[in-house]
């Protein structure tokens, strides 16, 4: 980023700004200062509510301690927070994504989520505390092997909420390789998908050339074999408009939840 020295009043929308064009959010669900475009995940999304009514106590993460994989802005985080979450990891790969949640960290006066700069998989080989639940939503899609991180997450925690597309043979996806990965005992089918404008400002893609996606028998099959085996698919939509996506929750038979 360009050294830039503001000689104008400090502001929220200097540090916005910094980013300008660039943001995926919505900021102004939070800051109604700011431009109204972009996604509205800080207030609309209900995802983070769907993983705590599944996997939370009450409908709430009050004493979970949570890890979420690629934060992309912390609009997630912010409503992490909210559920009342004791601590959250944040885990980005994208540089100007962890600048823009550090703003946002900074805007909305989140004290309970740290954001590290980094790859998610490297996070968990690592060793590493335990997790009351690990919130994995847009990312299992942007990984070059899924069935790892699955593997790893589930090493990690007994609680995995998962939002992510997947492969379903239509005319309207891309064109994908298929091929087939050994894990252990477990064989799964890959889709590999070459990023295209991988290179614009605005990628919000993986940190690889290439990712591979799973089709969904196959993500319950690799949570059932790494032992995170009762599934609940909260909801599947195979005509999504940016592909087939799935909302689940996994956890481990008879995990006990975190202590309040």
């Amino acid at each position: 980023m360009k050294r830039r020295f503001l000689t104008n009043e400090p502001s929220h929308r200097n540090a916005y700004d910094l980013f300008e064009g660039r943001w995926a959010s919505d900021l102004s669900e939070i800051e109604p200062s700011l431009p109204a475009a972009g996604f509205a995940g800080f207030r609309q999304d209900g995802r983070p509510l769907e993983a705590a009514a599944h996997l939370g106590r009450g409908g709430r993460f009050d004493g979970y301690d949570v890890l979420e994989l690629g934060p992309l802005e912390g609009a997630h985080t912010y409503q992490l927070e909210g559920l009342g979450a004791r601590s959250i990891t944040a885990v980005e790969s994208n540089s100007d994504a962890f600048l823009k949640s550090l703003i946002v960290k900074n805007m909305v006066g989140l004290n309970r989520s740290t954001f590290l700069l980094g790859d998610v998989s490297r996070y968990l080989e690592a060793p590493g505390p335990r997790y009351d639940v690990i919130f994995c939503c847009g990312i299992l899609y942007h990984m070059l092997d899924p069935v790892e991180l699955i593997r790893l997450a589930a090493a990690r925690s007994d609680r995995l909420f998962i939002w992510t597309h997947y492969f379903l043979d239509q005319p309207r996806l891309p064109a994908m390789t298929m091929r087939e990965v050994r894990h252990g005992s477990l064989t799964v089918r890959l889709h590999e998908l070459t990023y295209r404008h991988r290179g614009l400002g605005q990628f919000l893609g993986g940190n690889q050339p290439k990712t591979r996606w799973m089709e969904l028998p196959e993500i319950l099959a690799a949570l059932h074999h790494f032992g995170l085996s009762e599934t609940t698919v909260i909801r599947d939509d195979p005509n999504g408009p940016n592909g087939p996506a799935v909302t689940l929750a996994a956890s481990r038979p008879g995990a006990a939840p975190p202590s309040a």
